[in-house]
């Protein structure tokens, strides 16, 4: 009975993860959407009667769009931000004659783009006292090959070995996931916003989303969110790597 009540705790749970910012999606666009893109649902019977259930629907479906673009955003900023960090150090070496101020500025600009990779968190991690401490408890409890081991190979197993601790790290993970997918929906959103202002720029009569001062301050405000929601996301997701090492049983 157990495992019922908590493989259906866990059902519920995904269906809220994807439910959430596929809500807030359909809320955002509804706001920012020109009228004049929507399109008439002459149907042959009344969808009124169906909107409850349509909104629950298309939440759960436009939740698992987010999930890949939010994917599909992370995969190339972390390869943009490794070509930033090329392109730098080329570049100070280029402009910078003082070897020592070389050296200051890659390490402090280093520091700081490296922070904004999705796994920079496993570098400090790695080398820390939490890991070594996680890795001679697996060797002491008779598994083999533990220095090969993967940090999330790690946290599997010990994981597996105390359960109580899952509710906790699910947590944070969904805390995690869920401020990834409101900063892809701002960023879709001032995306969007930006194409429409090139689009009045160059006379174009194309006119999808709304453009008023009212709401390119909106759109400023949710752009200045977007790194803000990052760095959020990545310390929760840190934390919930953490914890299964930090709780050896």
């Amino acid at each position: 009975m157990g495992d019922i009540i908590k493989n259906l705790k866990e059902f519920i749970w995904d269906i809220i993860g994807y439910m959430i910012p596929g809500f807030l999606f359909i809320i955002i666009f509804n706001l920012v959407i020109n009228p004049s893109v929507g399109i008439r649902n002459n149907f042959l019977f009344d969808w009124k009667l169906f909107n409850f259930y349509l909104i629950i629907l298309a939440s759960y479906i436009l939740g698992y769009m987010i999930y890949s673009i939010t994917i599909f955003k992370i995969r190339n900023q972390d390869y943009i931000i490794l070509k930033l960090e090329k392109y730098f150090i080329k570049w100070f070496l280029k402009n910078e004659k003082d070897q020592d101020k070389i050296i200051s500025k890659n390490k402090k600009f280093n520091t700081y783009i490296k922070s904004k990779h999705s796994k920079f968190w496993e570098i400090s991690f790695k080398e820390s006292a939490t890991i070594s401490s996680a890795r001679k408890f697996l060797e002491d409890n008779g598994y083999a090959d533990v220095d090969k081991m993967k940090l999330n190979e790690i946290r599997n197993i010990l994981m597996s070995r105390n359960p109580k601790m899952d509710e906790k790290v699910y947590t944070f993970m969904f805390r995690s996931s869920v401020f990834d997918h409101v900063s892809t929906i701002f960023m879709l959103t001032c995306i969007l916003a930006l194409i429409q202002v090139f689009l009045n720029y160059f006379n174009f009569d194309i006119h999808f989303i709304k453009t008023e001062n009212n709401f390119l301050v909106l759109y400023i405000s949710l752009l200045c969110l977007i790194p803000l929601l990052g760095n959020s996301k990545r310390m929760f997701y840190s934390i919930s790597q953490r914890i299964p090492n930090s709780n050896l049983k």
